[in-house]
């Protein structure tokens, strides 16, 4: 299993634990592939609302994972490498 593949492993939990509003913008968009205009259809949101909706959730999880995690990227940004900064991490 890659790092990437692990780290993935850990976001499901930490969407989990995101205000609602921000589980369903990522779940919908992520895991649904809802456009974000279907988002901000669905949620009755102008489409700069459903934009900053997920920006705010992916900033969320992104300072979550490097709350839990120290990652090691490559030029292109993609994780080569990830160690945990603490060993009762709830989300790894």
């Amino acid at each position: 299993m890659t790092a990437n593949d692990e780290i993935a492993q850990c976001l499901r939990p930490m969407i989990s634990h995101l205000p609602e509003k921000y589980k369903q913008a990522i779940i919908l968009t992520e895991f649904q592939n809802l456009t974000q205009k279907e988002l901000s259809e669905r949620m009755g949101l102008s489409v700069s609302g459903a934009k900053s909706r997920i920006q705010r959730a992916r900033l969320k999880l992104k300072e979550m994972l490097l709350g839990c995690c120290h990652l090691e990227f490559d030029h292109r940004g993609n994780v080569i490498d990830y160690q945990h900064k603490c060993s009762d991490c709830k989300f790894c």
